[in-house]
This record gives C-alpha cells, sequence and structure tokens, in this order.
C-alpha cells in the first residue's frame, strides 16, 4: 500500500470507536479522573474475595460444584476463579473493537466480578453446604455487598481507537498458542504509530483482526484522561 491507501485503511479500521462497558456506579469518578488501569475499585475487597474463591475450590473439592453459563463455556469453580482472580490482580483495562459484544457485558449489572461473586454466594446461601461460622459470614457478608452493587446499571463508553493513548496499549491476539505471542504490539493511535507499526511487522499480521474476521481486545497499560470519553451510553 502506497501513503494515501495506508491513511484510509488507518481512517477506516484504526480511527473509529472502541467500547469498555462500566458500572454506572464509576460514572462520576470517571468523568473527573478518566480511566486508571492502577486504580481498582475492588482493592479494599480483594483480601474477601480471594478467601470466596478459596472457598469455592474446597467445596469443589468436597463435591459441591458451583457452575456458571459465560455464554461461550460453562465455568464451574476452579476455571472460574483462575479467571476472576486474574480480573482482580491485573493493571489493564480491556476494551473491545466489537459493538455486539458490550450486550453480553452489559447485561452483567455492576460488572461481571460482581455477578461472578453474587452467584456464587447466592449458590452457598441457598444450597448449604456444610461450612464454619467464619466461611458462612464471608459468604453472606460478601453476597449482601454484590446485591448491593447489582442495582446499578452498565453503561458503555466510547473512544476513538486513534487516541494516542492506545499507543502503549496490548494488542491482545485470542487465537495466539503461546504465551509469548500473547500480545502484539498496537497498530493503534495516531497515524504515524500505525505506519510504524504495520513498516514493522507487516498489515498482514493485523489486516484480519482490524477487519473484524478475528476477534481481539486491547488492553489499556496507561491512563485515559476523561476528554479521551467521547460518548457513553
Amino acid at each position: 500500500m502506497n501513503e494515501e491507501e495506508l491513511y484510509k485503511f488507518w481512517k477506516k479500521y484504526i480511527d473509529r470507536n472502541l467500547y469498555r462497558v462500566v458500572s454506572s456506579d464509576y460514572l462520576s469518578d470517571i468523568g473527573k479522573n478518566g480511566l486508571n488501569p492502577k486504580k481498582n475499585p475492588y482493592q479494599k475487597l480483594i483480601p474477601d474475595i480471594k478467601k470466596l474463591f478459596k472457598l469455592v475450590l474446597k467445596l469443589e473439592r468436597k463435591g459441591f460444584i458451583h457452575e456458571q453459563d459465560w455464554g461461550f463455556k460453562k465455568a464451574t469453580g476452579k476455571y472460574l476463579v483462575m479467571v476472576s482472580s486474574e480480573d482482580i490482580t491485573s493493571h489493564f483495562i480491556d476494551f473491545t473493537p466489537n459493538y455486539k459484544e458490550t450486550y453480553y457485558y452489559k447485561k452483567h449489572k455492576g460488572g461481571a466480578l460482581v455477578q461472578t461473586i453474587k452467584k456464587v454466594t447466592d449458590d452457598i446461601l441457598n444450597r448449604k453446604p456444610k461450612l464454619s461460622a467464619s466461611e458462612l459470614l464471608l459468604a453472606t457478608r460478601l453476597h449482601k455487598w454484590s446485591e448491593k452493587k447489582s442495582k446499578f446499571s452498565n453503561k458503555i463508553l466510547f473512544v476513538r481507537g486513534s487516541s494516542i493513548h492506545f499507543e502503549s496499549a496490548l494488542f491482545q491476539n485470542r487465537l495466539g498458542k503461546k504465551d509469548k505471542d500473547k500480545y502484539w504490539k498496537s497498530p493503534f493511535g495516531r497515524f504515524e504509530n500505525f505506519k510504524k507499526i504495520v513498516n514493522r511487522f507487516g498489515l498482514k499480521r493485523y489486516k484480519p483482526y482490524l477487519k473484524g474476521e478475528k476477534l481481539f481486545y486491547l488492553r489499556t497499560i496507561e491512563k485515559i484522561p476523561p476528554i479521551e470519553i467521547c460518548k457513553v451510553v
């Protein structure tokens, strides 16, 4: 591609909306401070959440199998603990290029982690496996917390893919079979960054993802200021 053709490609597939679903509980703070991957809204609860996850694994070993429908698969204790544990300790924020994918996350009022914890504690409190007094207190406390957080609806944030703050993001290739191939350099951001990345790695590598033929996520590791959020739905 020549310079003009590359620019047209960038304009169509990079300078477009990317989406992030958030709980309306955090909209006020995001409006003032933007999206900060290093700011974890669950920070104070992490010790309790980790205790709950240990309880889930303990109960599973004893035959109490908790299961959740995650759309693409049935998630039982070990898998949901693995995924959710990464969510509460990671320092990045995911964006999707696929607006339809936001429908799934928007249904999870209060956020995916809130709903995971709500379903876990619902199941434990309803089926009543044998628990110690401290385990029962833990499940009850987190159930009340998740019910409170579930009252908040979710909103979709729109950020243009041409934002300079996406240049340092991690381009998550879900089909990478090796850990070292899990993340690629981001072609998003300014046209200059797009040119640099495709000149180095080739447009062929990114094209099926950018055109929507394959799925990817963009994981930001830097703060996105509120001015970059161009729309909230």
